[in-house]
């Protein structure tokens, strides 16, 4: 998966760049370069905005986490971990489409779940409807901004979404792959992880 900037923060899997030096060295090339790594946890950050981040519909992603709707709040989180994603959530169900479908029963830690709801997005199908997203914790739970009365909350995953409502779930982070996010220096723009592959290739000392 390729991975996107967001502000100063970019996720990269330095083990799927192919490069010519091993994963301790390539990040000593970043860190000499001024990049920093950032341990960010969603399901705890996810938690911190219960009973704190109001909800509104048609939020705009700029005034999150303070106040959010259900797919600005997974855009925000996710931007915390330097991946980009788009605002609504149909999108964000169809963003990457080539990454392999989790079954339902699959559910992990930092899957994103979608399901029909109030309004739902389609394209051509309305039984294919998407309206509304939240964050899995591996704990048989999902964080999500429910609506105006309750803002995020946390409910059990069975509560949630039914089959009937199911619409998918996307792990925008693999499972077992050692994902970093990385806060960039100042004076560099990463637009992409691509970015980051090409400055430790051009830093390995030429013998």
């Amino acid at each position: 998966m390729e991975y996107r900037a967001v502000g100063n923060r970019c996720a990269a899997n330095l083990g799927s760049m192919r490069l010519p030096v091993t994963h301790k060295e390539a990040l000593a090339i970043l860190v000499s370069k001024g990049f920093g790594v950032l341990e960010v946890d969603l399901v705890a950050l996810a938690r911190q905005c219960i009973m704190s981040s109001k909800y509104r519909r048609s939020a705009k992603p700029s005034e999150a986490p303070a106040i959010v709707d259900c797919s600005s709040f997974i855009k925000w989180l996710y931007a915390q971990r330097g991946i980009w994603l788009p605002r609504r959530s149909i999108q964000q169900r169809d963003w990457q489409r080539d990454i392999s479908p989790i079954p339902f029963r699959e559910i992990i830690r930092n899957d994103v779940v979608f399901s029909s709801g109030w309004i739902d997005y389609y394209h051509n199908d309305p039984s294919d409807g998407v309206g509304h997203v939240g964050l899995a914790t591996g704990e048989g739970t999902i964080i999500h901004a429910a609506n105006k009365k309750v803002g995020v909350v946390e409910t059990s995953t069975e509560k949630f979404v039914d089959e009937s409502r199911f619409r998918g779930v996307r792990r925008y982070i693999p499972k077992g792959e050692d994902v970093l996010t990385f806060e960039t220096p100042p004076e560099r723009e990463i637009e992409t992880a691509d970015d980051i592959r090409w400055i430790i290739l051009q830093s390995i000392p030429k013998h």
